[in-house]
């Protein structure tokens, strides 16, 4: 029975550590940016260390490379970044872990749910370590092999992930077929008009990413860029407080649930220009400064 457990001990850990990895792989530069806010410049080179640590650490635990140890390893992992995450949240009022990544913009957590999930996940991981010690395994140096490999794909991931966060950002043409329903969605939250121009911000209140490209977002409406700037955020009124108690907002922000949101983007922060009733260009990860247009 025990033996049963540990191996879906190890299967269900498995599968989070690597979700958690690629998903951070996917947007690493929103990962690096997120450990910015915990202290120097960098710290930001943690964002791809940790990402091939969950890599490894998902592969081991899911071809039960020494179960065992492998869910210790993981058990410390968890602790680790709990405990970093307990000071991001004490000290530097963080409210965001991005523990899985892009995932994390889906979906509004509190930090208290994380610390929680931590937990429960190490709770997972004892059928693991309390079954027979690890023994022999004829095919170990194969796995080990294996797990290696899936870290450098996570990792090439990340790097082609951050590599395209320092080419300069230009506004592109929305290549998404729903592009029409998308538009459709927003005029039910918003009155878009006549051949009128509207800066439209999609965002959470808790994403690091978000909070940092708010400021640019703010100057398209300081520059006079646009006929009105709209921020579309994830409703969360604890969030929401202390975002506008630290950055003031000064255009107009409407409230929409999370699942809402999911249904008009897979990501945030989004920035779309609009024109009358159409979407005519649409900026993702990350919103251009306006000074950058200015001659």
């Amino acid at each position: 029975m025990l033996r049963y457990l540990s191996w879906i001990s190890t299967t269900l850990l498995g599968l989070m550590f690597l979700v958690s990895a690629f998903a951070k792989a996917w947007d690493a530069e929103a990962f690096a940016d997120m450990m910015l806010q915990y202290g120097p410049a960098w710290f930001s080179i943690g964002a791809p260390i940790i990402i091939a640590i969950e890599a490894v650490l998902g592969t081991a635990l899911l071809l039960r490379v020494k179960p065992r140890r492998s869910a210790l390893a993981a058990d410390l992992f968890l602790l680790t970044v709990s405990a970093i995450f307990a000071y991001g949240v004490l000290a530097k009022g963080i409210q965001d872990c991005g523990c899985f990544g892009a995932l994390s913009r889906l979906y509004t957590a509190k930090p208290w749910m994380t610390f929680v999930r931590n937990a429960l996940f190490g709770l997972v991981s004892l059928p693991a370590i309390l079954d027979a010690p690890d023994g022999k395994d004829k095919y170990l140096n194969s796995k080990t092999v294996a797990a290696m490999g899936v870290a450098v794909i996570a990792c090439f991931i990340c790097g082609l992930s951050m590599r395209a966060s320092f080419e300069l950002p230009k506004w592109s043409h929305a290549k998404t077929e729903n592009r029409t329903k998308t538009m459709e969605k927003l005029q039910a939250l918003y009155p878009f008009e006549g051949d009128s121009v509207y800066i439209v911000y999609l965002f959470s209140f808790s994403c690091a990413h978000c909070q940092n490209s708010f400021a640019n977002v703010q100057q398209y409406q300081q520059f006079k860029a646009a006929d009105k700037v709209l921020g579309i955020a994830i409703e969360d009124e604890e969030a929401q407080a202390r975002f506008e108690r630290i950055y003031q907002p000064q255009i107009e922000i409407r409230t929409i649930p999370q699942n809402e949101m999911a249904s008009i983007t897979g990501q945030l922060p989004v920035c779309l220009l609009i024109r009358g009733d159409s979407i005519r260009h649409v900026e993702t990860g990350f919103v251009t400064s306006p000074g950058i247009f200015l001659k």
